[in-house]
């Protein structure tokens, strides 16, 4: 199954043969067994979108047995060299399929050090999420990637509101404005501000690396068909801006908090849990029965402010660890 570019190693007495795979999604994604069918789906629409290719899929085989898998992708279409104009390209581990609990640790830092240098154009970094609700093995994949010589960069804490019947409690501070009343372009220059001084660690990376204004600008791709309502400004009773939280849909039942910051000079008054509020009384209006949102483990503040605003953690198992590689310094 595997094709160019393998290598041979010894491992436990066996000998492990790594390589490009040699076969279509359909086959690629069948070497997991359960699941298959998801991960298929997955890597035809990012191949569909350029988003992947068949020579970023590894297999790792011992005596003509598949025993790893995994490939990457990026976030846009690229060349084969990651574009100098385009900073903001990331690039992924995803698809990784060992034998967890028998030989996973043996074959898959062996599987990824022979991997990453045939997809080291795509960045620098490459990233890796593991998350302790949707993937299985969380301990064990976490062990693998730290082996291969990724470094954890975040790790987010999954937060959740659910409803209860209860109305949720408005205050009479702050002033709302939605998307559509204010614009994209005065939004997009409160998200800028908002995130200064952010303590969210990926928030913090790339509104370094892109500047400010243009943070607020990529942000605004994040927004969804039926979210610009939800999307809203916050202003005093003065007139001025406050900060923001941005509503939006999950899946069909569930809502998420996309973004929520407050500026920094009205920071510690306590605007956060009101732009909570407001964020969580517009998913009622929206028919959606519960908010799932993520919080970087060090931001403190945030956290605190998501329980009292009744987003409670261990609801649900989300927990999210977020590795790079070459490692963060």
């Amino acid at each position: 199954m595997a094709r160019h570019g393998d290598v041979r190693l010894h491992y436990s007495g066996a000998v492990l043969g790594i390589g490009v795979f040699d076969g279509d999604a359909s086959a690629f994604a069948a070497l997991q067994g359960e699941g298959a069918a998801a991960f298929e789906e997955q890597l035809s629409g990012l191949l569909a979108q350029g988003l992947a290719r068949p020579e970023w899929w590894f297999v790792a085989e011992q005596a003509g047995t598949p025993v790893g898998r995994v490939a990457f992708m990026t976030d846009s279409p690229t060349p084969d060299a990651r574009s100098a104009t385009d900073p903001l390209m990331e690039a992924f581990l995803i698809g990784l399929w060992l034998r967890w609990g028998t030989d996973d640790l043996e074959v898959g830092p062996r599987l990824l050090s022979a991997a990453l240098p045939s997809v080291a154009a795509l960045g620098p970094p490459i990233d890796a999420r593991v998350n302790a609700e949707s993937q299985s093995h969380p301990d064990r994949r976490r062990a693998v990637l730290e082996a291969a010589g990724f470094g954890l960069f975040q790790e987010k804490l999954g937060f959740v509101w659910q409803d209860e019947g209860s109305p949720v409690p408005l205050g009479d501070r702050l002033i709302f404005r939605s998307l559509p009343e204010v614009g994209e372009s005065a939004f997009a220059a409160a998200l800028s501000a908002g995130c200064a001084e952010t303590l969210d660690r990926n928030d913090r990376y790339f509104y370094d690396l892109t500047g400010a204004q243009r943070w607020g600008e990529v942000m605004m791709g994040f927004l969804g068909p039926d979210d610009a309502p939800t999307w809203r400004l916050a202003y005093d009773a003065d007139g001025r801006l406050v900060g923001y939280v941005m509503l939006s849909a999950f899946d069909d039942d569930v809502a998420t908090i996309t973004h929520i910051g407050v500026l920094p000079e009205h920071r510690g008054q306590g605007y956060i849990v009101d732009l909570l509020a407001r964020a969580t009384a517009d998913a009622l209006t929206r028919g959606f029965s519960s908010i799932l949102s993520d919080v970087d483990t060090e931001n403190l503040p945030m956290r605190a402010a998501m329980e009292r605003a009744g987003h409670l953690p261990g609801v649900r198992p989300w927990h999210v660890w977020h590795y790079r590689f070459p490692p963060p310094d």
